[in-house]
């Protein structure tokens, strides 16, 4: 952990794009830790409330999080219908395993987290974000498998377990990251053998008008992979960026899920007053991009 003498008022700055970058001021840093893997640090300040980074990158805010969280979850799982397992591959920080174990029908979720100090320092710093999926004794639901998330899911793979829903909630695919393994061809062909039939998986594509070539190289392996894939964008405010993420699926076509058959599953869930980002009537709409941004999305077929 720091000294107590480091921590005080800091800006944490996060570069988009070369000469284009977000700045986070005024935090003052509660915790921080170098583990084998990454640095992780928890701050907070006046608007974000606490704030989870690893390596230099906002990962989620006590503001915002349910944004990027619910949108990674709720469109794929209203599509499905009846979600029975999860796996969380990254997560630490709870947010995902929060919503997933909203769903009813939700029986088991797996968070796969390379780093266990993400997860203890989660459980003491970001309730606000996992909303006590993380306390102990907890969701009897909820397992936490620490360790290498290729490596686990390769392990799934061989023992034949699967899971209705995937979630890569993860550092960015770039050379950089612990989790550039898990965007490779191989990681994604891996996530696809844990897949259940009708299954599905979400996955972060970056901000595509700042890096519109990162998107487009992950979409093609994804398109080799699956013969569904649907992009959608949010804007996240502590990102400071229009946010892309990508769904994808063996046989399960998301985007074309009618509002209807949305609206009631959600109704059927309790779920349509409670959600803080996604609706029924916001699911077609998920899918529909301006031109210059579809224009990426679509030219990202090319081999890779």
């Amino acid at each position: 952990m720091e000294p107590a003498s480091r921590r005080g008022s800091q800006a944490w700055t996060e570069w988009l794009a070369p000469g284009i970058g977000t700045t986070l001021s005024e935090i003052t840093l509660l915790a921080a830790a170098r583990t084998a893997h990454q640095q992780v640090e928890i701050g907070e300040n006046a608007h974000f409330g606490r704030i989870f980074r690893l390596d230099d990158r906002v990962m989620s805010t006590e503001a915002d999080a349910w944004i990027q969280h619910e949108l990674m979850v709720m469109p794929m799982a209203a599509a499905h219908g009846t979600p029975r397992s999860a796996l969380v591959v990254g997560g630490g920080d709870g947010g995902s395993a929060f919503e997933l174990l909203r769903i009813p029908t939700m029986r088991e979720v797996v968070v796969a987290e390379l780093d266990g100090e993400v997860i203890r320092l989660a459980r003491e710093w970001l309730r606000g974000i996992h909303q006590g999926v993380l306390d102990e004794p907890g969701d009897p639901r909820l397992s936490l498998a620490v360790g290498e998330g290729l490596g686990l899911m390769e392990a799934f793979a061989r023992a034949g377990r699967q899971f209705d829903l995937i979630v890569y909630d993860l550092t960015e695919a770039d050379d950089g990251s612990p989790a550039a393994a898990l965007f490779s061809p191989h990681g994604l062909q891996t996530a696809r053998r844990c897949l259940s039939p009708g299954g599905a998986m979400s996955l972060h594509l970056g901000p595509p008008l700042h890096r519109p070539e990162s998107a487009r190289r992950l979409l093609a392996r994804l398109r080799q992979t699956f013969p569904h894939v649907a992009p959608l964008t949010t804007f996240v405010p502590a990102y400071g960026a229009l946010w892309g993420i990508a769904l994808a699926s063996n046989t399960l076509d998301i985007a074309a899920q009618p509002a209807e058959r949305i609206s009631a599953r959600l109704r059927q869930w309790k779920l349509e007053h409670s959600l803080r980002a996604y609706h029924a009537d916001l699911h077609p709409a998920l899918f529909v991009h301006p031109r210059h941004l579809q224009a990426i999305f679509d030219s990202g077929s090319r081999p890779a």
